[in-house]
């Protein structure tokens, strides 16, 4: 899988992401309640360095869907520079792994 298609896979689930914690939020809108008790977030958590995690949570908890705030998001998991999207085989094989793609 190159690097756009895991961009483009990574994008989905977080806007399906998105999309379930609005669902479950508007149920109960209880914030802390809703990260105290679910673990809905933790595998992101493994794979989100710590300086861009707040960001990631802010945004599926607010649903901000903004093009530079999901790049960002995906530059850190991805350990990737939004500016170049065109890697290599060779640079493509250094992306480290992650659980979704």
């Amino acid at each position: 899988m190159n690097i756009l298609e895991k961009r483009r896979l990574l994008k989905n689930k977080i806007f399906s992401l998105q999309d379930e914690v609005s669902r479950i939020l508007s149920i109960d809108n209880d914030v802390d309640k809703f990260l105290d008790n679910s673990n809905i977030l933790d595998e992101w958590e493994e794979i989100i360095p710590d300086a861009e995690y707040g960001i990631f949570v802010m945004a599926i908890l607010n649903n901000i869907k903004r093009k530079s705030v999901i790049n960002k998001i995906l530059d850190s998991i991805l350990n990737t520079d939004e500016s170049n999207f065109k890697v290599s085989a060779a640079e493509n094989n250094n992306i480290k792994q992650h659980p979704f793609c």
